[in-house]
């Protein structure tokens, strides 16, 4: 027995001990990426159940401190929920039926942009030809299909919102009756510690999209204000597209400008065309300036996990999930953070610090937990 446990005092580590070691955080990594690989093909498979339940959540998490309120002053639940519900139809309704509206005048009209893409095409290869420079035609534009058939996208997606929203309204009832009881639920099974990481959790996300919401509206505005003011047909189009995609992080409002300077060009010719620009140019770096005040960190994300998070959730989801994306990953994030093990992870998802050499003297053992990790 002494000569034992000396040997197990004195002798170095076996060598297949470090091995397995070694395998065994291997195997985990491995582990971790098969999983999320087929977590996100169940999402992949599973996008046209979880676009209304997801898009209800955050209707749900925004009406919800409002039927909350009602429920604390007395007032009855169902009339409480009915409030909420009702403030819902209004703001969908205020959404949907405009810009359904708006895509089907876009499409009626659609023929006759294209008769002024297909002359101004022909100007340039005239112009183009004076100058010594022959261009064989590859696309007849006379022939107006392929906006016809951007415009029949539209319409379709336009369609396809208007009705999910009475499935999305529906799940969103029932999700604002659940939410006067959860708070006894979550007593019956959750500690306090938990509680309160969901509460902070639900109050990162109530936040973001409150603050978002405000800031995407007076975006909306302002871009149909320009739009209708410099003469672009479908202000109201290029309005309702500028304050859905404004809930898209640091590219959304790129995106939205895109289809209304392309039409300013077709309409007016490219100087009108650059006004239009500079216009939304303005817009956004008024907006750029005024919501990081409004908002704070409510995101706290890099703007690199931004524009990554947009591409991935939008092409597991769609659209839809390219708008909801931000906060599908401060979710992700806040859910890290709060794990000991992949609390790492969630710093990497955050911005980056802005004083540098400050933050090393406050956390100097930073890259050890990481390198732990």
């Amino acid at each position: 027995m002494a000569r034992s446990s000396s040997c197990s005092i004195a002798c170095p580590p076996d060598p297949r001990y470090i091995d397995s070691v070694a395998v065994s955080k291997g195997g985990r990594i491995v582990l971790i990426v098969a999983s999320i690989v087929v977590i996100g093909a169940g999402i992949k498979l599973a996008a046209p159940l979880l676009v209304p339940v997801l898009v209800a959540a955050f209707i749900a998490i925004v009406t919800g401190p409002l039927v909350m309120w009602l429920c604390d002053k007395g007032v009855p639940r169902l009339l409480a929920v009915l409030s909420g519900l009702l403030l819902d139809v209004t703001a969908g309704a205020a959404l949907g039926f405009p810009l359904a509206g708006a895509v089907a005048t876009f499409t009626e009209r659609v023929p006759g942009y294209a008769s002024k893409l297909s002359g101004q095409l022909d100007d340039l290869e005239h112009w183009l030809a004076g100058q010594g420079l022959h261009l064989e035609s590859v696309f007849d534009f006379s022939e107006p299909a392929w906006m016809l058939n951007l415009a029949t996208t539209m319409a379709q997606y336009a369609a396809s919102f208007v009705s999910q929203m009475v499935l999305v309204l529906l799940i969103v009832a029932f999700m604002l009756f659940e939410s006067t009881g959860l708070r006894e639920k979550l007593a019956r099974i959750a500690t306090p510690g938990q509680i309160q990481e969901l509460s902070d959790a639900a109050r990162e996300v109530n936040t973001y999209l409150v603050a978002k919401t405000v800031m995407s509206l007076l975006t909306g505005v302002l871009v149909f204000l320009w739009c209708l003011w410099r003469g672009v047909d479908v202000p109201v189009l290029w309005g309702l597209l500028a304050y859905l995609l404004n809930y898209i992080p640091t590219v959304g409002q790129i995106i939205a400008a895109v289809p209304a300077i392309s039409l300013a060009l077709i309409q007016f010719g490219p100087g009108q065309a650059l006004v239009v620009a500079a216009g939304f140019g303005g817009i956004n770096l008024a907006i750029g300036a005024v919501e990081p005040r409004v908002m704070g960190q409510a995101l706290g994300l890099s703007p690199l996990v931004v524009l990554v998070s947009m591409v991935v959730w939008g092409w597991l989801l769609g659209p839809v999930g390219a708008l909801v994306s931000a906060p599908l990953t401060m979710v992700i994030k806040h859910s890290l953070a709060h794990s000991d093990e992949l609390r790492w992870l969630a710093e990497l998802l955050g911005p980056s610090p802005r004083p540098a050499g400050k933050s090393k003297q406050q956390n100097p053992d930073a890259a050890d937990e990481l390198s732990r990790a």
